[in-house]
């Protein structure tokens, strides 16, 4: 029953990130850093709702290792 649950929420949290996805399709472009000289680093462009999920997402896995580091301290 508790693998059903996982599976259920596991299914929808992939929809919405699609949906997420697919309604937020505009095309950004992520500015690193400021212009030093004529160098200017920056991330790809990639549609928005995916550059809120994978830093979202990236959030999460810092935010879990931290955690877990912590109880290793402790």
């Amino acid at each position: 029953m508790k693998l059903l649950f996982y599976f259920a929420v596991f299914v929808l949290m992939v929809g919405v990130s699609a949906l997420l996805v697919f309604l937020n399709q505009q095309s950004v472009t992520l500015i690193l850093t400021p212009q030093i000289g004529e160098y200017i680093y920056t991330i790809d462009t990639m549609p928005l709702g995916l550059l809120v999920l994978l830093f979202f997402f990236f959030g999460v896995i810092l935010g879990y290792l931290l955690h877990v580091v912590v109880s290793i301290l402790r």
